[in-house]
């Protein structure tokens, strides 16, 4: 079934024939080939020496390397310019003649990093913005979406996750005035961490003990969010839970040990993002190892123990990004890596009822942001925000009508934007950029 057409089905039945149809959905997540071969894959890795796991990595390294050279322009062009030759590779090393893959190159280069071939399945637009706050736009192949999830689920292993678990998930998804919406392909009940205040808490409180999740997963933000709200109201779930998963968000130690005590419970987390070239777990407090399956990961020293990210990904093939140059950090732990990817979980714009928004709710996947170069959110008083934008030349003002639109799906009601085309940002003394300035004054 075109897969186009089962999303639109899923998001537009009614909410109680979603819970009917649950496990139909479930099922085609679960009992993808795609998913299933990625779980065995991860397994088994307990059963693999450390030399057929390199050796692996290797194998699916050069393959996407022989790939892009036959069928992405890009590549092509390069390997030949820097005398790359995939197909003769023996060594890693090899490959470091190859100039890093930025941001920027990929913007301007964008059509000739798309494959020529016509990859099975199709693929989708991902848009991130970043802390940068700069749009970025990349094709994924549809097929990628169950090759994430079973490392994913593999990961959420850890706490004892099986498919059959029922989840309450708060992130940054549009399903407009609702306060949440049941997500079958999950098993998953979306809360919106957008209308969450004091003044809506108990219908949350209400919606999770009806629902009955083994699980919390979202941003560390919101849900210290509902822990705070829950503590000074008195509240507590009617049952316990088993663990939660925290996402999207570095980890601010202070907020993940408040909710830890409040559900008394474990907390995990691990770093990925959009353009799904790397995924680390953690496997000590805030520590993570990079997963060899998923990608091939280049940490590019800094000095003083610190390393720039970038990576080679595994499970994409209509815009495969070799030697992507994240712009994450991460620096020598006492076991494996401490990662920061600058998503702060106490950055972000409070709404009319103290409702808080974290950076990585707005991470837009949408194109009406194609020509906008660079954004910025500045808050000023409680409810209201000016968000600046600096456009190019092929910008018009009736964008800013659709910007408005797109982002009042995820903060109607709650937030006033007023939309700005500037000739810059705002910096800070040292010349750095912040895509959140919050001078708040509560009035």
């Amino acid at each position: 079934m075109n897969k186009h057409f089962l999303k639109k089905i899923r998001d537009n039945m009614p909410e109680s024939l979603k819970y009917i149809t649950a496990s139909l959905f479930r099922n085609k997540l679960i009992k993808n080939k795609d998913y299933t071969a990625f779980t065995k894959l991860l397994e088994n890795r307990d059963f693999l020496n450390e030399v057929e796991v390199k050796e692996y990595q290797f194998n699916e390294l050069k393959k996407i390397l022989i790939y892009a050279n036959d069928n992405v322009p890009y590549y092509s062009k390069l390997f030949k310019q820097v005398g790359f030759y995939p197909q003769t590779m023996k060594s890693i090393v090899e490959m470091n003649v190859i100039p890093l893959l930025t941001k920027e190159i990929i913007r301007e280069n964008f059509d000739e990093l798309i494959s020529t071939e016509k990859v099975p399945g199709g693929h989708y637009v991902a848009t991130t913005g970043g802390s940068s706050g700069e749009p970025l736009k990349v094709l994924l192949d549809y097929h990628s979406v169950f090759k994430e999830n079973a490392f994913v689920n593999h990961f959420r292993g850890k706490l004892g996750y099986n498919n059959s678990d029922k989840i309450a998930t708060f992130r940054g998804v549009e399903f407009g005035n609702k306060l949440w919406q049941f997500n079958p392909m999950q098993n998953e009940l979306i809360f919106s961490p957008f209308k969450l205040s004091e003044r809506t808490l108990t219908k949350y409180i209400d919606k999770i003990n009806k629902f009955k999740p083994s699980y919390l997963n979202g941003y560390l933000s919101s849900i210290h969010f509902l822990s705070k709200l829950m503590s000074e109201n008195g509240i507590d779930f009617k049952y316990p839970i088993k663990g939660i998963f925290l996402i999207s968000e570095n980890i601010d130690i202070k907020q993940r040990d408040f909710v830890e005590k409040i559900f008394n419970v474990p907390t995990i987390t691990f770093y990925g993002h959009s353009e799904r070239c790397i995924i680390a777990e953690e496997l000590s407090s805030n520590e993570y190892e990079f997963n060899p399956f998923y990608g091939y990961t280049e940490l590019i020293s800094l000095g003083n123990d610190k390393f720039e990210i970038s990576g080679t990904g595994f499970l994409n093939k209509t815009m495969p990004l070799i030697r992507y140059k994240t712009d994450d950090v991460c620096m020598k732990g006492k076991n494996f890596y401490k990662i920061d990817g600058s998503r702060k979980s106490n950055l972000g714009l409070y709404g009319h009822n103290g409702e808080f928004f974290s950076q990585a709710a707005f991470n837009f996947h949408s194109e009406v942001f194609n020509n906008v170069v660079n954004y910025q959110f500045v808050q000023n008083h409680k409810g209201k925000v000016d968000l600046l934008l600096v456009v190019n030349k092929f910008f018009s003002s009736d964008e800013i009508v659709s910007i408005k639109k797109e982002i009042d799906k995820k903060t109607k009601d709650v937030i006033l934007f007023d939309i700005k085309v500037v000739d810059h940002l705002i910096l800070t003394k040292r010349g750095k950029f912040k895509m959140f300035i919050n001078n708040l004054i509560y009035d």
